[in-house]
């Protein structure tokens, strides 16, 4: 555990000692830039993952191989990344909400209704294509992946919605921010699909799903809908929900 964590910490040090100088050296007031850094690190990141062996993806499902001290330990580094660029970057994520109009009950559901949408959508899809499936996981690994799933996918959230996709309302109307948004979500899974894993179009068409309910989610329930969306339905793929 303590040895593949290790290495994949190794793996991306450079790119965050460069992403962390890029950060020190734009000014605060070019927020466009300093959001496109934290994203294509965290891009870096993500895809390190794979060769690292911490999860494998096929045309019709996602499994995380790690083991649970790894999830965890990726979790709590994921949250502590949350706090961290939420704090650094106050300007990037203004008007952002962390819930929907100051009620929290209502986000809940919301983003419990997203991921119920993006599972139903997905699991339809693969049935429909006949796409393979992996292996699923013990159920002991449930807590785990659930945990990862959602602090790693908050991170993800608050870069590409709260950050992204609020920045890019302030340009062109709130809806084409969300599917412009979303697009980007997709593109910048590219490289993972067509390059890391070759798994291709599969990768791109879930992951257009998943930023257009997550975006949509967004607009009505703020930073935490838009988290449970995406982790909850992270969550369901990654045990084998379907």
């Amino acid at each position: 555990m303590v040895s593949s964590l290790f290495g994949y910490l190794v793996s991306i040090l450079p790119a965050g000692v460069l992403a962390l100088a890029l950060l020190l050296l734009i000014p605060r007031a070019l927020v466009g830039a300093r959001v496109a850094v934290h994203i294509l690190f965290f891009i870096l990141a993500r895809d390190a993952m794979s060769p690292a062996g911490f999860w494998q993806l096929d045309a019709g499902s996602m499994r995380l191989s790690g083991s649970a001290p790894v999830l965890f330990a990726l979790a709590g580094m994921s949250a502590a990344l949350v706090i961290g660029v939420a704090w650094l970057e106050r300007g990037a994520r203004e008007g952002m909400a962390w819930w929907g109009k100051g009620r929290m009950v209502p986000s809940v559901l919301w983003g419990v209704l997203g991921a119920v949408v993006v599972t139903a959508i997905a699991a339809a899809l693969k049935t429909a294509l006949g796409l393979p499936s992996l292996p699923a996981p013990d159920s002991s690994m449930y807590a785990p992946i659930l945990v990862f799933a959602l602090l790693g996918n908050a991170y993800e959230e608050l870069l590409f919605r709260g950050m992204l996709q609020q920045r890019l309302g302030q340009h062109m109307s709130a809806t084409r921010a969300w599917v412009v948004a979303a697009v980007l979500f997709s593109l910048c899974h590219a490289w993972l699909a067509l390059i890391v894993t070759r798994v291709g179009l599969p990768v791109l068409v879930f992951t257009l799903i998943e930023g257009l309910v997550a975006g949509f989610v967004y607009r009505r329930a703020g930073l935490l809908g838009a988290t449970l969306a995406h982790g909850l339905a992270i969550f369901a793929l990654a045990i084998g929900l379907y």
